[in-house]
């Protein structure tokens, strides 16, 4: 066993595991506190669920089009440099939070904060992913990102277990515990990871970059699909925590605890899952984790037990480990020579408004809806559903060479 893991490490550039150890490190920062802010803006602010959905919704804007900037300067600066200054920004952003909340300075200041975290996180991520195809060939790719994804968490499975442990005791600490989680991070980048210098991309700057998404139908398509599925993703977050705590009324411990689940689940599956998978198309895989989902969170309208969402968020996570690699690597197999960063963001830009347009579109059903969370949890996952046929269709008009990893031609 022992034998089989090193000669499995060996088969992967060093800098892919450091990469994905400092990946690690930030996931965790990230984790300890994030998942519970929602519940502190419902039960300290005071605010509705559509309320919290709309602050996100409004996020969406800036997030998202940050993650478009961000792929353009990762194709113009060296992307370490971007991971190691993004992930210092973030852990004092941490930190003003945790002031703000210590302090008891208001909501401008806590959601200023999480804003400023925010986009830094959205230029983050075009960078990080784009640097796993820098330092790997096309025909490992797949595997590379079941690697940083599992890294990634493994980090949200050891966050949210003390997080929920310690928001109990307070909310501040929490932000604490994440301001110096993801400074370390940036250090860990800045003094292990070695990747070459990538060429940079000299051309021109004009706004009109950002949306070169209509140059491509097939990189829109992808958006588009992945844009919806990842606004059923968002549930996981800002709904679920809310609809969990202070709906069904499980304790934020059980809430660390199915985190926890979530996360260690992907960080010891993802790379075993993916090997199982790397024959089948990537379209067929993310129609496939679209159908899991929409079955996981038809789960979470039917339950209402901390036991039961543990079988829940063991169907989601099933339908994530499916869904989340191919949608990367799909992605860079698209992306043409010197503009992966931009394809990453364009990707990540959708990726983003997923995440922050989900919770304002799951809070407003779970009011609408409060006296049957069925009919809206149905309602969310159908969205699932529209994916997952999507992609089908997808497959049919996708070239073949861009829908298979190269090792299973």
């Amino acid at each position: 066993m022992v034998k089989r893991v090193k000669l499995f490490v060996n088969e992967f550039d060093r800098d892919l595991w450091v990469l994905a150890l400092g990946w690690f490190v930030g996931a965790m920062g990230f984790a300890v506190a994030i998942p519970f802010i929602s519940i502190y803006f419902s039960r300290v602010i005071g605010l509705s669920l559509f309320e919290i959905g709309l602050f996100f919704g409004v996020m969406a804007l800036i997030r998202s089009t940050f993650q478009l900037v961000g792929g353009e300067i990762a194709d113009r600066i060296q992307r370490r440099y971007l991971l190691v200054h993004t992930q210092i920004i973030r852990g004092i952003a941490f930190a003003g939070m945790a002031i703000a909340i210590l302090y008891d300075l208001g909501f401008g200041w806590v959601a200023g904060f999480l804003v400023i975290n925010s986009i830094f996180g959205a230029v983050f991520h075009p960078s990080a992913n784009a640097m796993v195809s820098d330092i790997l060939p096309p025909e490992k790719r797949l595997e590379g990102y079941a690697i940083t994804r599992s890294a990634g968490n493994l980090g949200w499975a050891v966050g949210p277990a003390i997080g929920g442990y310690m928001a109990s005791y307070s909310y501040g600490l929490l932000f604490v515990i994440a301001s110096v989680v993801t400074i370390i991070s940036g250090v860990v980048f800045a003094l292990y990871l070695k990747t070459p210098n990538t060429v940079a991309n000299n051309d021109k700057f004009r706004l009109k970059d950002l949306i070169a998404i209509k140059d491509d139908p097939d990189l829109a398509i992808h958006s588009i699909l992945i844009f919806i599925l990842y606004l059923v993703v968002a549930q996981l977050i800002a709904t679920f925590s809310v609809y969990a705590v202070e709906i069904v009324g499980i304790s934020e411990y059980q809430l660390g605890m199915i985190y926890t689940l979530n996360g260690l689940l992907v960080g010891t599956l993802q790379i075993p899952v993916t090997k199982m998978l790397q024959h089948k198309t990537f379209t067929f895989q993310l129609s496939v984790g679209a159908f899991i989902y929409a079955v996981g969170y038809s789960v979470v309208g039917l339950v209402s037990s901390f036991s039961y969402f543990l079988i829940a968020i063991v169907i989601v996570t099933i339908g994530e480990m499916f869904m989340s690699p191919p949608s990367l690597a799909l992605t860079s197999k698209m992306a043409p020579e010197g503009r992966m960063g931009r394809y990453m963001g364009i990707f990540g830009f959708f990726v983003a408004s997923g995440w922050s347009f989900g919770p304002m579109y799951g809070g407003f059903l779970l009011e609408r809806y409060a006296g049957n969370p069925l009919m809206a949890w149905m309602l969310i996952s159908s969205l699932a559903i529209i994916t997952g046929v999507g992609y089908l269709l997808f497959a049919k008009r996708l070239p073949k060479e861009l829908n298979q990893n190269k090792s299973a031609t």
